[in-house]
């Protein structure tokens, strides 16, 4: 196993690989060669390659065409050069240094120098930890400054100001002589906060076997006194202590990392330090998951008025065109009127069929932009729907006389019970109209030498319309999607009986708006029976505004 420790001005990180190739570079990876990228101006896209040979060593390529890089402050590889070198070496790349350790740099770092706390408390049941009962020989105003700390933290403005702020209070605050904050960047970790104090002994940033524990167990560890030669990434450290930063999903997402450095008379890192270091771990997850969802609030907030303005354009578009589809065609359908009544009374019944056929063309289209024109306005929210005296009985009488033709198209019979009475109302005649149209014309679309029944009832507030046939009727799976746009019962129907498979989807959104619905019941083979219930009195629009 390779140890790798990059640091610059901008960042530090550290990576366990195993033997192998791992290329640098500010670019992303090439022919899936695992890659470490580094922030650095002097580093190219593709600046070094490192391949593990045998014997211990490293065979180290400079990718770069412009920079060189120094090996261990002695020599120097050229642009487009190659060497091999012994394990450890530290290569510089403008002011990027990276340390190569082969195996671990905490080799001999023992397990039972560590001590724990109770984890940090991610659920409701955890109970609060006692910090004044831990720390009965520290003074308690010095634990209500930790506590301020924790919460002054809480108030950055900025992630960098943070996460620097976090670090600082472990030197600052908690009295350690450094302090870090990481997050995990793929394999390795990245350093986001840096804090020491002037006089702290040098050193490599953070251990690598701390944070693996750290990042296994889910927990915070405390080294109160290591013991020399615990490894090179401990070199003059006496205590250690790190606690894990987790995200949204219980996950490890980074570390809260402080080191005390060896010296007379310094006090140990106890469970005191621990708790506290544990508190502002939790600072940081609540800061992280705070600002991912500040970002994904973001992001569906973009998302949606993005979604809006496409809607608007949508309905502004369909609208404009409709409008000017419209226009001919009704110019069109009239002239063919015309045409049809002059060659009628004139008896040229050849030419009156074909104008037949135009005008029937013409009005389809209309019915079909018409259609359309609803359902964007539904979609939109925009669909007004009136709210005009109406007489209920007369509406189904006049509208019986309307479907004629559609019923001795395919020699139906059309029966109607309605009561001579049923009230006045106050709604949308024409939605209305529409609706009950389209129930009718489908049952005779539907049904060949049968019987199309419309019956109508009233209870209280309630008007019920009923459309029977005795046509193909129904499966149950035809039926549960027999409501979506642009469906048909299956593609056959669509080809043999014609239509859009938008009638339906529009009559139960403008029932839904009357206060009601539409439900069916059917049989395969059997026919159908549509039931629309709306509000025979609507209430009054709400003002605008």
């Amino acid at each position: 196993m390779l140890t790798l420790t990059v640091a610059n001005q901008l960042e530090t990180q550290q990576l366990a690989v195993p033997p192998g190739v791992v290329e640098f570079g500010r670019g992303p990876a090439r022919d899936g060669v695992r890659r470490v990228l580094i922030r650095d101006a002097f580093v190219s896209r593709d600046h070094l390659r490192l391949e593990s040979i045998a014997g211990g060593k490293l065979r180290i390529i400079n990718l770069s065409t412009r920079v060189p890089i120094n090996i261990d402050g002695h020599s120097v590889l050229n642009p487009g050069a190659e060497c091999e070198y012994p394990v450890p070496v530290r290569l510089g790349i403008g002011s990027t240094t990276i340390d190569v350790d082969g195996g671990s740099a905490d080799a001999g770092v023992e397990n039972t120098a560590f001590q724990t706390i109770r984890p940090p408390a991610r659920a409701a049941a955890t109970p609060a930890p006692d910090l004044l009962a831990l720390g009965a020989t520290t003074p308690v105003e010095e634990v209500v400054g930790w506590l301020e700390t924790v919460m002054a933290v809480q108030k950055a403005a900025t992630p960098a100001e943070f996460y620097q702020q976090t670090a600082a209070a472990l030197v600052e605050r908690i009295g350690l002589d450094a302090g870090l904050v990481l997050l995990r960047d793929g394999d390795g970790w990245r350093v986001v906060g840096m804090a020491s104090k002037a006089d702290r002994v040098g050193g490599r940033a953070f251990s690598q076997t701390v944070l693996t524990r750290v990042l296994v167990e889910k927990r915070t560890f405390f080294a109160p006194a290591l013991m020399a030669g615990s490894g090179e990434s401990l070199v003059g450290v006496q205590g250690v202590v790190a606690s894990p930063v987790f995200d949204g999903r219980d996950e490890v997402a980074g570390v809260v990392y402080g080191t005390r450095a060896q010296r007379a008379r310094v006090r140990e890192i106890g469970p005191l330090e621990a708790q506290v270091v544990q508190l502002l771990a939790a600072a940081v997850g609540a800061g992280i998951a705070r600002r991912e969802g500040e970002e994904e609030a973001h992001r569906l907030r973009v998302a949606k008025e993005a979604a809006e303005e496409a809607d608007r354009t949508k309905t502004d578009f369909l609208a404009m065109v409709s409008h000017e589809l419209r226009t001919p065609l009704t110019t069109i359908i009239g002239y063919s009127e015309m045409l049809l009544e002059q060659a009628t009374g004139d008896g040229l019944t050849d030419y009156a069929a074909d104008q037949t056929k135009v005008l029937d063309a013409g009005q389809h289209l209309l019915a079909l932009i018409n259609d359309i024109l609803d359902l964007s306005k539904i979609g939109a929210g925009k669909l007004d729907v009136g709210r005009d005296p109406y007489d209920p009985a007369s509406l189904l009488r006049d509208l019986m006389v309307s479907v004629e033709p559609l019923a001795r198209k395919n020699r139906n019979r059309l029966e109607l019970d309605c009561p001579a009475d049923l009230g006045r109302g106050v709604g949308d005649p024409t939605r209305i109209r529409q609706c009950v149209l389209n129930l009718v014309g489908n049952a005779c679309k539907f049904t060949a030498d049968g019987v199309v029944r419309v019956a109508a009832r009233r209870a209280g507030d309630e008007l019920t319309v009923d459309v029977s046939d005795t046509g193909i009727g129904m499966t149950p799976e035809q039926v549960g999607r027999l409501f979506q746009a642009f469906t048909q019962v299956d593609s056959s129907a669509g080809r043999k009986f014609g239509g859009t498979g938008l009638g339906l989807a529009i009559s139960q959104k403008l029932c839904q708006a009357m206060g009601g619905a539409i439900r069916v019941r059917s049989e395969s083979g059997a026919g159908s029976t549509f039931t629309m219930t709306i509000r025979a009195v609507l209430e009054a629009a709400p003002a605008a505004g």
